[in-house]
């Protein structure tokens, strides 16, 4: 109540039209010390128009999709790791655990790789149907092709922290 929230254009600090992904900005109204005015928090979220179940008639955004701070950009795309994990997470028969390798080739073009582990891999064309679902699927979410890697279950490094997923290899 005591704050505005605005979702703003990552590098315009435009607004965004309602639903798209933006930056979340706020601005105290009480704070008297130190007041934050337009502060970027770096947190990627959107606006939602559906009023609240409970009543509340302010405005409201969608949870935390990411931070824009951790975006990387891929063929003149920018992409969230937020975005890959959401892609991910509808899948089956897969792991939480995976890995996104950027490379440049001696060609100059980009390449992606998303190595990930499959809960069964005892059938070959599970495989191959699982790396074609996760290739179409990022292909029509995020708009860039890549190649899939399945692995055994338990091939990837396990971290007690927070898991290093992306490893960008190009020498930007």
């Amino acid at each position: 109540d005591y704050y505005i929230l605005e979702i703003l254009d990552t590098e315009t600090l435009a607004p965004v039209p309602e639903g798209e992904v933006g930056e979340m900005v706020l601005t105290t109204l009480c704070k008297e010390a130190a007041p934050l005015i337009r502060y970027r928090t770096r947190d990627l979220t959107r606006s939602i128009n559906h009023p609240c179940s409970c009543g509340n008639i302010l405005p409201l955004h969608d949870r935390i999709l990411g931070r824009s701070d951790d975006m990387i950009i891929f063929r003149g795309v920018n992409i969230y790791p937020g975005q890959i994990d959401e892609v991910l997470s509808t899948i089956e028969d897969i792991s939480c655990e995976y890995q996104v390798i950027l490379d440049r080739e001696d060609d100059g073009k980009d390449y992606m790789t998303i190595r990930l582990e499959c809960l069964e891999s005892d059938k070959p064309e599970q495989l191959t149907d699982v790396q074609k679902k996760i290739a179409a699927a990022i292909k029509k979410k995020i708009m860039i092709s890549c190649d899939v890697e399945v692995l055994d279950y338990c091939s990837l490094p396990r971290s007690e922290r927070k898991s290093k997923r992306f490893f960008d290899n190009r020498g930007l």
